[in-house]
């Protein structure tokens, strides 16, 4: 019997992961950095999408990386699951080691501090996420590995 994918989870798809990775999220990066920040990331087009910068957490060095997000009123909630054979993404140990960073939405620029959410705040945000990126359902269901933070504007 013939696996058929639902709406929206072509992102859980091997070589679209691959595709988001190298050139979904370097296309996004440059028209920011470009634009200087007068243009939103292309992926804003399907969901919605805020750039993170965070220090490395080997490199000392400012990494960024464009994520989909919901909202919670001032909070921002950012979530990752680990594709089927993939390391743990770098921006989660990054963003875990920093608490903190920056995040470009909609053009504005706003500090920001990181928390990595558990238990029941995970379970309350989790579905709401999986909605706006149903890939994330599927990676999560493969792997049992998904990491959920809340940014919490500074200013």
């Amino acid at each position: 019997m013939a696996r058929h994918r639902t709406r929206g989870s072509w992102g859980s798809h091997p070589a679209a992961v691959w595709a988001i990775q190298h050139i979904v999220s370097p296309l996004d990066r440059f028209v920011v950095r470009v634009s200087r920040g007068r243009l939103a990331p292309p992926s804003r087009l399907a969901v919605p999408t805020l750039l993170l910068t965070t220090v490395g957490r080997r490199s000392g060095r400012t990494r960024t990386v464009p994520l989909v997000y919901v909202r919670d009123s001032r909070r921002f909630i950012v979530a990752n699951a680990r594709p089927t054979g993939e390391r743990t993404n770098p921006w989660v140990l990054n963003v875990r080691t920093a608490g903190e960073g920056t995040i470009r939405v909609q053009g504005e620029l706003q500090p920001v501090i990181a928390r990595e959410l558990t238990g029941p705040e995970i379970d309350r945000w989790w579905p709401q996420l999986v909605r706006v990126w149903p890939a994330f359902g599927e990676h999560f269901a493969t792997t049992q590995e998904r990491y959920v933070f809340a940014l919490e504007p500074t200013e």
